[in-house]
């Protein structure tokens, strides 16, 4: 029985993929800063490491000797202008996660990377190949490309290190939404740019199935968009998630240039403030849903066997049931 050792693991993504470890008979250690994470990865199966990712002690280095693998999915993630948590968490943190996994012997480490880690807007049905070799300028992309960087080069024929590159995640109790949520609430929810535009996505579980797929590879120092296969519109997607919850969006549209104005202007004034708080609307907002954001996993179903587990459809059907 392999295992695994599983970053982020009470947060959306690794609440959901560390069941499906566990299904495919994989042996979960999940990495846990406070008794409540502990006691909530311990109930989906996974044996608590208590220990912080941004100060990793003995306790991490006893588990990875441990393990075979490591999935790296703990990330800050925010539209926020502080750069401390970013480069703390998803740059210092995966640097010394390396180091700790080389030491251990570690023989795969999977990184959860992100689509807009590639520069540009809008992204048309992007291949990684196609992508530029710049750096975004939003935190959060940003540090995760840099991050992804450090991962790859780390690859080496005993430590097989893959980066996986998933668009907007989605599927059951994604508290992601809950801003969006709130927003089509209180009736201030607005289709940038009508809501038309392509926006590639991934089901939970098909990320998982992606998972599952590059620790069963001999591939590596090489990074895969993984997505749904589906081409569908910003709307109809986001639509269907508030309808199986009972909410109803409506069709009131911001024109994109007003988007982009408010943007720019609320990011200067957080800057010039040092405001730490979420700002309204941002320009990484505009980027990801403002304009077309699709890519092509083509190669992650060529060279990693990826399949998808589950539709869109299938996956909105699920949401209506739960909702």
């Amino acid at each position: 029985m392999k295992k695994v050792f599983v970053t982020g693991g009470s947060g959306f993504v690794g609440q959901n993929i560390i069941p499906i470890l566990i299904a495919h008979g994989y042996e979960v250690y999940a990495i846990a800063r406070s008794d409540q994470s502990a006691k909530f990865v311990e109930a989906l199966g996974a044996k608590a490491v208590r220990d912080d990712l941004t100060a990793l002690s003995s306790n991490t280095q006893k588990a990875l000797q441990a393990c075979d693998y490591v999935l790296h999915s703990a990330a800050h993630m925010d539209f926020t202008y502080d750069p401390k948590p970013y480069f703390a968490l998803n740059i210092e943190a995966t640097e010394n996660l390396l180091k700790f996994a080389k030491r251990a012997g570690i023989q795969k480490f999977i990184y959860i990377s992100a689509a807009p880690v590639v520069p540009g807007s809008p992204i048309v049905n992007l291949s990684e190949d196609q992508a530029g070799e710049g750096l975004p300028t939003a935190l959060y992309p940003r540090t995760k490309a840099i991050a992804e960087r450090k991962v790859l080069q780390s690859n080496t024929k005993d430590f097989i290190t893959i980066s996986l590159r998933p668009p907007a995640i989605w599927g059951p109790d994604n508290h992601h939404l809950d801003d969006l949520m709130k927003s089509v609430k209180s009736g201030n929810w607005r289709w940038i740019g009508g809501g038309n535009q392509i926006l590639s996505t991934i089901h939970v579980k098909n990320l998982g199935n992606a998972i599952l797929a590059a620790f069963a590879s001999e591939l590596g120092a090489t990074a895969y968009f993984v997505t749904d296969g589906e081409r569908k519109s910003m709307k109809s997607l986001f639509k269907g998630i508030l309808e199986a919850q009972g909410l109803n969006p409506g069709d009131k549209v911001l024109p994109l240039w007003i988007a982009k104005f408010a943007a720019s202007t609320i990011e200067r004034i957080w800057k010039l403030f040092g405001i730490k708080s979420r700002p309204p609307v941002a320009p990484l907002m505009i980027r990801l849903m403002g304009n077309e954001f699709s890519v092509s996993d083509e190669k992650a179903r060529r060279e990693l066997g990826y399949k998808n587990k589950i539709s869109i459809e299938e996956g909105m059907a699920e949401l209506r049931r739960k909702g």
